[in-house]
């Protein structure tokens, strides 16, 4: 994510914080300063950070299980409403989702059964009479049973089954096996829609705006969700060669990008491959070319911009293999080979044109 600072790695994982979660806990730490005083405002404050710690750890355990099925797992980032692991690819098995989504929450309640024992003999006497509801943050006692708490209800909110929480995945993961992965998504969808609304009436009744923000989160969410499970199943209708066209124009490395420019307004075609006595070398694209005059003019070689790490897949492989490979490595553009030979380029571009006319007539 943009505008995200790094705090450290571990397991090969980036873990960020993104500048906005800065005002959760100033937020807090203000109101409770106003309210209660310096010590409250100061426990607060750290209860949040010792909550996001919690939160991080959640991520960790699913980020963990993905490795696990070779899922390339890029980073964690801390935003003010929980965290978000950014996952390159996706499990393909029912079972290993299943497994993937119930490691966060499991993690919760484990670590709540660790904690149980030590925090119940620093309280002692005192936890009668201390409630949940009314700890308020007067003494280090109250934040000790917030640490608490707060994992089994990470838990069992994310275990609630609607998408885009761990419930949800949990909950799709077990139907696909029984009625498929398509009507299983509308599933975890629509609960989570209907979760959503309720999140957004309560919050709106209260009011809470930190309610109402994740209602609007886990109604986008759960929509996405549905919009890329509905992208794979028509991608997998399709092989490459269904839409690739074979008419294309190909690059000398010595081009000029005044000749490439000129050749993109002619044509409309926006990536040409780099080849040379039939041997291909890179790939150069509309936003390397647009960017690279912008900077430095019109007077260097295509040889000097063109991306040299090529991305490619057969002509008859399936679009979503396609799509796949482009989203695991974070490109726009395929290259198409047939027994090694260039046979075309496929775009992202391309692929939302095929998931715009929606899956083939039977």
């Amino acid at each position: 994510m943009n505008k995200s600072i790094k705090l450290f790695t571990i397991f090969g994982i980036t873990i960020k914080v993104h500048i906005t979660f800065v005002l959760l806990p100033a937020f807090i730490g203000f109101s409770l300063l106003y309210t209660d005083g310096p010590m409250a405002a100061i426990r607060g404050v750290i209860l949040v950070l010792i909550i996001f710690c919690f939160v991080i750890l959640h991520e960790l355990s699913h980020s963990l299980v993905a490795k696990k099925f070779n899922i390339k797992v890029k980073d964690i980032t801390l935003l003010p409403i929980g965290g978000v692991a950014s996952m390159q690819g996706t499990l393909e098995e029912p079972k290993q989702e299943f497994l993937m989504a119930i490691a966060g929450p499991l993690f919760n309640l484990v670590l709540a059964a660790l904690l149980f024992y030590p925090i119940y003999l620093i309280i002692g006497e005192g936890l009668r009479g201390m409630s949940i509801a009314n700890l308020g943050f007067n003494s280090w006692k109250s934040i000790l049973l917030y640490i608490f708490w707060i994992n089994p209800i990470l838990a069992f909110f994310n275990l609630l089954p609607a998408f885009p929480m761990d419930g949800g995945r949990a909950l799709r993961a077990f139907l696909a096996q029984r009625i498929g992965i398509s009507k299983a998504t509308r599933v975890a969808v629509s609960l989570g829609h209907t979760f959503a609304i309720i999140f957004g009436i309560v919050g709106l009744l209260l009011p809470s705006i930190l309610l109402i923000i994740i209602a609007f989160f886990v109604y986008m969410a759960a929509s996405q969700e549905e919009r890329q499970v509905n992208l794979k199943l028509i991608l997998k209708e399709f092989k490459v060669k269904d839409v690739l066209n074979e008419k294309f124009i190909t690059l000398s490395p010595d081009t000029l990008l005044s000749k490439v420019l000129e050749l993109s307004m002619k044509t409309f075609q926006h990536n040409f491959p780099v080849v040379e006595n039939n041997k291909l070398l890179g790939v150069l694209s509309l936003q390397d070319l647009i960017s690279t005059i912008h900077k430095f003019g019109r007077d260097k070689k295509v040889n000097e911009i063109m991306t040299k790490s090529l991305l490619t897949v057969d002509l008859d492989e399936s679009l979503n293999s396609a799509y796949n490979k482009m989203v695991n490595n974070n490109t726009k553009v395929i290259v198409v080979l047939r027994d090694g030979h260039l046979q075309g380029i496929i775009t992202l571009e391309d692929l939302a044109r095929v998931y715009s006319l929606g899956p083939r007539k039977s």
